[in-house]
């Protein structure tokens, strides 16, 4: 199979995300609709049916970071070259998450994720002379002036099984809208901003809105703290995961895009299972990280930034 360069990736998902938006092909739409908590509650029914999460992923990567540095990698999307991780434990609404390439051979060459027992997000890659790690508190995370090339925490909101909050008079919540090009429901989620309690919007997902098709998400939409888009997600080819609820199913092949930092990311999954057994130390941040990267490689992205309530 011939591989397809980053840029001409971030070329086909950028026209894709056009088309979408322009309504290519769109139909009328139907009359009758579900409500805000209709979907709600069908979505998180579907998340409650993978507590834990074990997946091979094919990976097609495209890494530039602020200084323009940039890592380039992928399996042509052929074999599977990475693994990702997923655990709930019911009352946190940031999961413990991994998500690692690796070489053949074995050795890694980057990991971004979050762990839980340390409280932190992260992201690092250890390619040949290249090698950076950034990491956050993970109550910190959306906070202003935090850079980091890829957000683990942008990912998690594309990967359709975490919770949507169920209470519509405090935050965060999600608000309905609708599109009529394409027709879709569209769910915002809205939050505040750690340190300045702004409330913002914080990323839109589109389901579909048709009265042959379940309203499953098929577009993804981060912004930032302006407004603005900042990273662009789609999703198909839904499939099972084993060991779930029969109902229970993952978006298989996910295409992510990060336009203003050139950076693209292509996942598909298979033997999704969440009666996979994994450790849990496997999402650790400092037990994990290569010992070549060292000193000023690792960036405290939010150093700078006191934590909420003067901690």
């Amino acid at each position: 199979m011939k591989r397809s360069s980053p840029a001409k990736m971030l070329a086909v998902l950028a026209a894709a995300v056009a088309c979408i938006a322009a309504g290519c092909g769109a139909s009328a739409c139907p009359k009758t609709a579900l409500s805000r908590e209709q979907l709600v509650r069908q979505y998180n029914a579907n998340s409650a049916g993978v507590p834990r999460l074990w997946a091979r992923v094919r990976i097609d990567m495209n890494l530039t970071d602020a200084d323009g540095k940039s890592v380039q990698w992928g399996s042509s999307l052929g074999s599977p070259n990475g693994l990702l991780l997923l655990a709930k434990d019911g009352a946190s609404q940031q999961p413990g998450f991994l998500l690692c390439g690796t070489m053949p051979g074995g050795n890694e060459l980057f990991r971004m994720g979050a762990s839980r027992s340390e409280s932190l997000y992260y992201l690092w890659y250890n390619a040949g002379n290249n090698r950076r790690a950034w990491l956050g508190q993970t109550e910190l995370a959306g906070a202003p002036g935090i850079d980091i090339p890829l957000d683990p925490t942008q990912l998690l909101g594309v990967l359709g099984v975490t919770d949507l909050p169920t209470d519509f008079t405090t935050l965060p919540t999600v608000a309905l809208t609708f599109s009529t090009s394409p027709c879709a429901y569209v769910l915002t989620y809205v939050d505040r901003q750690p340190l300045t309690g702004q409330i913002l919007f914080r990323r839109e997902v589109y389901l579909r809105w048709s009265d042959t098709e379940p309203p499953r998400p098929f577009l993804v939409n981060i912004f930032d703290n302006d407004g603005r888009r900042v990273m662009t997600a789609t999703l198909k080819d839904y499939k099972s995961v084993a060991g779930a609820p029969a109902s229970t199913i993952m978006p298989s092949d996910i295409q992510i895009a990060w336009p203003q930092r050139k950076s693209s990311l292509h996942l598909v999954l298979s033997e999704m299972s969440s009666a996979h057994a994994w450790d849990d130390g496997q999402l650790l941040f400092r037990a994990n990280l290569p010992p070549a990267i060292t000193g000023d490689q690792i960036i405290e992205v939010d150093k700078n930034l006191a934590a909420p309530g003067g901690k």
